[in-house]
């Protein structure tokens, strides 16, 4: 089968050197892109950064609607198996259904990261569609986008303008789960989501503050931004306060 063109600015990345990883995950229908700006920030602090592409993305969206969970949370796995052999320590930064597997990962590996930024994350839903998710797939391949939900002008995370109804259903039947497992999080915790968000609710994040097992975690609220505040009006706080989380709890030396 011929391997899917990546398109220009959506591939995975590899930036700085250190002791101390970050590991950055994107969301659902989303790219890379979405979390360059603050792995070139994190770099710049001293850390080893790497952004994965989950499988599906950053191509077709019939490719990724080709993709289940064990897809994506198998491509998590394997990035943080491979990226933590060279670190002392990893933390793991994920926006959107990136905080989902981030959950599910740390969850599964009690112990073994140093610490969680969640940006945004999606857990749960309030759209009243998910309950014909199950048969939607169906009845149709594909449904408007969601993508790019951002305030700031002339930003563009490069996802896909239409959300795959079999690859939706996967995702939230998955979210189901992780919700169920968040007790089993013990990772240091920080979490900030936009009170404007339209894609993800901020309930989500206020749902996984009080269901993790983490007694070190902080919930932060953003005013100025929509969904993707890795590249909103917001950015620069979001940026800041994911590098001084990491510096404040990583054995490494950073400054």
């Amino acid at each position: 089968m011929q391997e899917l063109q990546i398109r220009e600015g959506a591939e995975e990345f590899e930036l700085g050197s250190g002791p101390t990883g970050a590991l950055l995950v994107h969301g659902f229908t989303g790219s890379p892109r979405s979390m360059r700006g603050l792995g070139e920030h994190l770099a710049a602090a001293g850390l080893s950064v790497r952004g994965v592409r989950l499988p599906g993305h950053g191509t077709t969206w019939q490719d990724l609607n080709s993709k289940k969970a064990e897809d994506w949370s198998g491509a998590v796995d394997k990035e943080f198996a491979n990226f933590a052999s060279g670190h002392d320590e990893l933390f793991v930064v994920a926006l959107s259904f990136g905080g989902a597997l981030a959950l599910d990962l740390a969850a599964r590996n009690p112990g073994k990261i140093a610490g969680l930024v969640l940006l945004a994350p999606f857990v749960l839903t309030k759209d009243p569609l998910r309950f014909l998710a199950p048969v939607m797939p169906k009845l149709i391949k594909s449904l408007p986008g969601v993508g790019n939900d951002i305030c700031l002008e002339g930003q563009d995370e490069l996802c896909y303008d239409k959300l795959p109804t079999v690859a939706a259903a996967h995702m939230l039947k998955y979210c189901k789960n992780v919700r169920a497992e968040l007790p089993k999080v013990t990772a240091p915790l920080l979490v900030m989501h936009s009170r404007n968000d339209h894609t993800s609710p901020p309930a989500s994040s206020q749902f996984i503050n009080d269901n993790v097992g983490s007694t070190d975690k902080e919930l932060v609220w953003l005013d100025r931004s929509y969904h993707v505040i890795t590249m909103d009006h917001d950015r620069d706080d979001v940026f800041r306060r994911t590098q001084e989380f990491i510096q404040k709890r990583s054995t490494g030396g950073l400054t």
